[in-house]
């Protein structure tokens, strides 16, 4: 039987919007394929729409309560819109925050840590969208898709358009008395929106993935939708049925076909937009009939119902399951997700309705605010200390030196010598004695600076000069990187010929170029579609190669460095604190690191060229065919790939020895 409250709301919904099954139904769809997405499942490289399917959901039902209420009692009481949504939100969510810290605790590196309290600090108070976007964009932060909060970035989304949606719906309704102004804002605000996606998702695309400015758009289309009447437009029942059904197919096509190397949001979330809207227009036309047919079956009821403590709590479980499972294949992450549902079942009859639907909360709304603040003061609390524990936990000499190894970088001054972001600056920087026979070009992306400690050692040492040329996240291979926005493609091209004219007109003894390899399909994720093809790298390395070539400069091009699947300080501080954790679980098979076909493929790139030379050094990485984390008592990456600046110093007597050979052969 339900509770007294809850029946007094669901009373109360069904008299101002009835309620919809469909719409609980597109909130089950919208769930699943997101959590289809975070588990890996094949068909879903897409399933992060889900997320713009909510937004769309929340804009068309807040829009249709808010403007219901005004058209009722001619004034909006935003104290009791206010204490809905904490009750609706706040409970669970800071239920999953504390419960996730907790754990982390026990299972998670001192950093990771430390990141998830400062993403658990934003999320308290409701900007964790701003964390992650600056997070995001910054190239030597930790990896955002490793904290078990970063879906809260979009609840944060949705909290801060809750805060000004509501003035808009009263300026239009409350203070001007017309519907028709009210649709005239909300449009122009869609628009600019809109407007802001598009740019935004071309020059700045954690911008336009993380920022309400640049998604507000989704919850003003759902706003408009909802604004449409049933029955204004005449068009059959058959017609309707029909868009009802292409709005379905057309989130799950987009679940399905878009790809992390889109450029999303920007025109293309229109897709699973616009697909919600027709759901929800023919929904309201046609209800229980059409698709709805579909969204009111059981299982998309129970899922609709249960979305919001599902979407809680399924990323903290897979975060956590791969902490304490570090080869989880994709079958355990769907296992994972399941009991992550048992959880969130048990969390939305005992927590989330049980304080949603009380009547004392719901009677005495101020009570509701008070609990806010009492909650987002605990929700604190608890991610300052989950920090403060783990720097504790990083004060170990073991840990200390883990810890040391992630900003152990090549000793380069970054922002002098290091082309960052959206900029095509060829930012040129000289080391050693200026008027020398022998030079060396350091030209590349980070991939390129991470061996410039043992070649500034070496031209020091030999009196030469060193002149770096590189740009992070920006090969000197003719590519245009995946997974950037349209200005950084640009500006990382324009960098690049500006790059090699400069090279030219140097005249250097020798060329070193180093790039890496995460641009190309790795082997066991190709079919996702987020790299470039094994052909066109080999492609663009010929198209630089030969300009080089035809300048009468000898270049000299770096094989990669193995990339592990893996952090790997963060598994060997993980071994360190766990003793079922083995250290030697942070080495990995060279046969599944190392790709072969990409070297290959550079050396075929260079037949025919003159002065084009390699060198391997994936003999001094990987041993007796196995890519260890630590060499000698040296942490030997700083990530999953880079090189710490210790250990590519180590290995300067074999890259001399190396350069020599080809700088004394004859040209």
């Amino acid at each position: 039987m339900q509770p007294r409250g809850e029946r007094d709301f669901l009373a109360e919904q069904s008299r101002v919007t009835g309620f919809r099954p469909d719409i609980e139904g597109l909130r089950g769809i919208a769930v699943l394929i997101v959590v289809a997405f975070h588990c890996g499942i094949p068909g879903f490289q897409g399933g992060f729409v889900g997320v713009d399917v909510f937004f769309v959901l929340s804009g068309y039902l807040i829009t249709g309560l808010l403007v219901n209420e005004i058209q009722r009692s001619s004034r909006l009481n935003l104290l009791n819109f206010y204490a809905r949504r904490v009750r609706r939100l706040l409970p669970a969510c800071a239920l999953t925050l504390l419960v996730t810290l907790i754990v982390g605790a026990f299972l998670l590196a001192p950093a990771e840590l430390s990141f998830a309290g400062r993403a658990a600090r934003a999320t308290a108070l409701y900007i964790s969208n701003l964390f992650f976007a600056r997070n995001a964009a910054d190239y030597f932060a930790p990896n955002v898709q490793s904290n078990p909060m970063l879906h809260t970035w979009s609840l944060a989304v949705e909290e801060q358009f809750y805060l000004f949606w509501p003035l808009l719906i009263m300026l239009g309704l409350q203070r001007m008395r017309s519907t028709r102004t009210l649709v005239t804002v909300l449009l122009s605000v869609t628009l600019a929106s809109l407007a802001a996606c598009v740019w935004f998702t071309a020059h700045s695309g954690t911008f336009a993935f993380y920022q309400l400015p640049a998604r507000a758009w989704e919850f003003g289309i759902g706003g408009l939708a909802v604004l449409l009447q049933p029955g204004r437009l005449r068009i059959s029942a058959r017609t309707w049925s029909g868009m009802g059904w292409i709005g379905v197919l057309l989130i799950l096509a987009s679940a399905a076909l878009i790809s992390a190397s889109a450029d999303f949001p920007g025109v293309i979330a229109l897709a699973p937009v616009l697909g919600t809207v027709l759901a929800l227009i023919s929904g309201a036309e046609l209800p229980n009939a059409g698709v709805g047919t579909l969204l009111g079956s059981a299982p998309l009821q129970l899922l609709g119902k249960l979305s919001y403590s599902w979407y809680l709590w399924h990323w903290p479980f897979l975060v956590l399951s791969k902490a304490l499972l570090p080869n989880i294949t994709v079958v355990g992450k769907i296992s994972v997700a399941l009991l992550s549902f048992l959880v969130a079942a048990i969390t939305h009859y005992t927590v989330e309705n049980p304080i949603r639907f009380h009547p004392y909360l719901i009677s005495r709304p101020a009570r509701a605010i008070y609990m806010a603040a009492a909650i987002t003061v605990c929700s604190l609390a608890a991610a300052v200390w989950s920090m403060k524990y783990a720097t504790r936990l990083a004060v170990s000499p073991q840990m200390t030196r883990i810890t040391a190894a992630v900003d152990d970088i090549a000793a380069m001054p970054r922002e002098a010598c290091v082309t960052l972001g959206e900029s095509s600056e060829v930012k040129v920087c000289e080391f050693g004695k200026q008027s020398v026979t022998t030079s060396l070009v350091l030209f590349g992306d980070s991939h390129a600076i991470q061996w410039f400690n043992p070649l500034r050692e070496m031209t020091e040492a030999k009196g030469w000069r060193l002149t770096t040329i590189v740009k992070s996240g920006c090969p000197a291979t003719d590519i245009k990187p995946p997974e950037r926005t349209q200005e950084f493609v640009a500006k990382c091209e324009e960098w690049r010929a500006n790059a090699i004219r400069r090279i030219l007109s140097l005249r250097p003894s020798i060329v070193f170029i180093g790039n890496a390899s995460v641009y190309l399909n790795r082997r066991e994720n190709a079919a996702d579609g987020t790299g470039i093809s094994l052909q066109e790298w080999q492609e663009g390395t010929a198209r630089t190669l030969q300009a080089l070539s035809a300048g009468g400069v000898r270049a000299v091009v770096m094989r990669d460095t193995p990339r592990l699947l893996f952090d790997v300080p963060t598994c060997l501080a993980r071994s360190v604190r766990h003793s079922w954790y083995p250290g030697g679980s942070c080495s990995m098979a060279e046969a599944r690191v190392v790709d072969p076909a990409i070297f290959d493929a550079e050396k075929t790139a260079a037949q025919g060229l003159e002065n084009i030379h390699f060198i391997d050094m994936i003999d001094q990485l990987c041993q007796k065919s196995v890519c260890s984390a630590v060499q000698g008592g040296e942490i030997v990456y700083r990530d999953d790939s880079h090189l710490t600046g210790s250990f590519a110093e180590r290995l300067r007597p074999v890259l001399e020895q190396r350069l020599l050979a080809i700088l004394e052969a004859p040209k």
